[in-house]
């Protein structure tokens, strides 16, 4: 990012936000600008106004203070711990500024406030108990606060988190991609969705489709919008009806070929924004905002959109490249635990078919997804993903409508993995029937004596190292697998297609696999007392 835009510090108090924002303005040669001292310099102490005027006229004051900075440019802007949460507030600083927020631990922000006797007085914690206050303040504000980049400032000195916030400010990193359709760009960073509207080039109406999880933590941060289409969340949604409340919602708001689509959600809304803008008035322009790992490291580029029907997944599909692809970091602290780990599956797959470096980064590095990600994760989050899709650009790049071969080695793990998303009956998410389905692949490669044993003993144990089962639960019939496969929309002649590996980095395509095959691998990875552990799958 550049001076004209502002860089913005939120989160509650005591978290740093002036220590920290002080040293990020010198750092980055910009103006330093503290809301709360601000205010003071033209109203008096805070608690005076609280005092004497309540708090709905300090807010009042807030907002007009958010209206005039955001109007200014090259601001490095501390904020008051409730001051973002207003959307009027939000509005008015996300449309030139990023956002960035702090956390602390209760017991961290207690112990600063009550030995920081230089600072002015905490209104709110005016109580019998502060350290309580503090709790129930910050639960309620946890999931408004969820939605910014995070850093964590309880073992760190501020001149660190400065250092890391203006990493995170400076190293937003965009790639080229070219295709038949005319050539994109993929741009992933923290804090970036604000100006979707500038990386992207986007000149008329945005209409946002998303779904109902997603709608209310980050259609916000999208700033001026024409039109928001909500779908419920799901992977019920990835069909042809879902297309046409688009449609219908498009009609009834005069949409015209002038607007972009901006997908904002998981690869299911992907698919669904991405069909309605290639069939829509015969097409309208495309920009993907990923929110989930899988989205961000596959979906959202290559431009394949597909549908399911009751005869299958993604029997129905067409290609539609975006005009462009932004990927915001940040969303991904929002992620259950799970769909992180799930996502993960598909990084590994990655680094299987092109890159031992990926596969040693990810094998070094404890991700330890949590309920929810940890803050400090966030710059190597974004290397992670600006890695993966590295190799999954150049892929699409040399083989663009799946012609030569290179493309389908995309599908490692996945015809496996359909065939046991199947036979789950629901119970298993792509993630985690991909990733028994990498193991299963390279285990496969083994019996045909392709691959030595070390390498799928390798993909088992980076399987586990990212918190995913590799062996098939017990529950599963590998007959019903098997079935499974039969759907899978890559068979060829009824026979299922198989990417296998001779080592990492060496896919290749093989239909010569027979049933018997199959069973045996998938018999040889029996998980003992497995119906615990499918039950547990639900789990975050």
């Amino acid at each position: 990012m550049h001076p004209e835009h502002n860089l913005v510090l939120t989160g509650f108090m005591a978290t740093g936000k002036t220590t920290v924002g002080d040293q990020l303005a010198q750092k980055l040669g910009m103006e330093f600008v503290d809301t709360d001292d601000l205010i003071e310099s033209r109203h008096g102490p805070i608690s005076r106004i609280f005092a004497e005027q309540g708090e709905s006229e300090f807010r009042a004051i807030e907002r007009e203070v958010a209206r005039e900075l955001g109007e200014r440019t090259g601001l490095v802007i501390a904020t008051g711990g409730r001051m973002i949460l207003d959307p009027e507030n939000f509005k008015a600083l996300s449309r030139n500024g990023r956002i960035f927020c702090l956390v602390a631990t209760p017991e961290e922000i207690h112990h600063r406030v009550i030995n920081d006797d230089t600072r002015r007085d905490r209104p709110l914690l005016q109580v019998e108990d502060p350290q309580q206050r503090i709790i129930e303040l910050m639960s309620e504000r946890q999931d408004e606060y969820g939605r910014f980049p995070q850093l964590v400032t309880d073992h760190a000195g501020p001149n660190v988190i400065a250092d890391e916030v203006a990493q995170l400010w400076s190293s937003h990193a965009t790639y080229d991609i070219t295709s038949p359709a005319g050539g994109y760009a993929y741009t992933v960073g923290a804090g970036i969705l604000p100006f979707v509207r500038q990386l992207a080039s986007i000149q008329g109406p945005i209409v946002v489709i998303t779904d109902e999880t997603i709608r209310d933590l980050y259609v916000p941060s999208l700033g001026e919008v024409d039109l928001t289409i909500t779908l419920p969340a799901g992977r019920s949604q990835k069909n042809l009806d879902a297309v046409a409340t688009v449609y219908r919602h498009l009609f009834e708001a005069g949409i015209d070929k002038s607007a972009t689509a901006v997908s904002l959600g998981t690869s299911i809304i992907g698919d669904v924004a991405g069909f309605a803008a290639a069939t829509y008035l015969r097409g309208l322009d495309l920009v993907h905002c990923p929110t989930n790992l899988i989205a961000m490291v596959d979906t959202s580029v290559g431009g394949k959109v597909g549908l399911d029907v009751p005869q299958g997944r993604n029997l129905i599909g067409l290609y539609k490249q975006p005009k462009a692809v932004l990927a915001d970091v940040g969303t991904l602290q929002t992620l259950p635990a799970r769909d992180f780990r799930s996502g993960l599956a598909e990084v590994v797959k990655h680094g299987l078919i092109a890159s031992s470096s990926l596969l040693d980064r990810i094998e070094s590095t404890s991700w330890a997804p949590t309920a929810s990600l940890l803050p400090g994760m966030l710059a190597d989050l974004q290397s992670l993903v600006a890695q993966a899709i590295q190799i999954k650009i150049a892929i699409v790049q040399a083989d663009p409508f799946e012609e030569k071969g290179q493309r389908t080695f995309l599908n490692l793990g996945h015809t496996f993995g359909y065939g046991i998303e199947y036979a789950s009956e629901g119970a298993m998410n792509h993630g985690e029937a991909v990733a028994i389905g990498l193991v299963a692949a390279s285990r496969l490669s083994h019996a045909k004596g392709i691959a030595a044993a070390d390498l799928a003993d390798r993909v088992e144990a980076i399987v586990g190292h990212i918190g995913l089962s590799a062996k098939l639960p017990a529950s599963i019939s590998a007959r019903k697998v098997l079935d499974g496969m039969r759907h899978d929309k890559k068979r060829r002649r009824s026979r299922p297609r198989f990417v296998l590996l001779r080592e990492v980095g060496d896919p290749f395509i093989s239909d010569d696999v027979n049933d018997d095959e199959i069973l045996d691998v998938l018999e040889g990875m029996r998980a003992p007392n497995s119906q615990a552990e499918i039950a547990a799958l639900g789990s975050p």
